[in-house]
């Protein structure tokens, strides 16, 4: 019978370590993934900056561009297309950075999941010896 006993001892305590793992992976889990929404946040600030970059230097040096380009001998037309074909060319590579920086980044909890699965390996090999 106390063998019996044993055996639910160490099943007992072999389920009361499972059960810390489990707690102790997910919390892994949590910030990892809040690392990598971190990591995302500011990929998203980069993005917002250059959004308002953009704006105040349309708005400030357009018109300053615009004048030099029509006291060189342009038409007012021709320099105010010439200022904004500028900026939005400064603009399209900004977002672009920045949208390389957002899909570079993964919310997957790839090392969390490397953890487990060599857990489970090791669990699985535990219980076969």
């Amino acid at each position: 019978m106390s063998g019996n006993g044993q055996n639910a001892s160490a099943i007992s305590t072999v389920l009361e370590h499972l059960h810390s793992l489990i707690r102790k992976e997910m919390a892994l889990i949590r910030a990892e993934i809040a690392e990598k929404l971190n990591r995302a946040a500011v990929a998203v600030a980069v993005l917002t900056v250059a959004v308002i970059a953009v704006l105040t230097g349309l708005n400030v040096l357009a018109g300053a561009l615009v004048a030099l380009l029509v006291d060189q001998g342009l038409t007012a037309g021709w320099a105010a297309l010439v200022v904004a074909g500028g900026f939005v060319l400064a603009a399209a590579i900004l977002c672009a950075v920045g949208v390389r920086m957002l899909k570079s980044i993964s919310l997957m909890p790839t090392e969390t999941i490397t953890a487990l699965k060599r857990d489970a390996r090791t669990l699985k090999e535990s219980f076969h010896d």
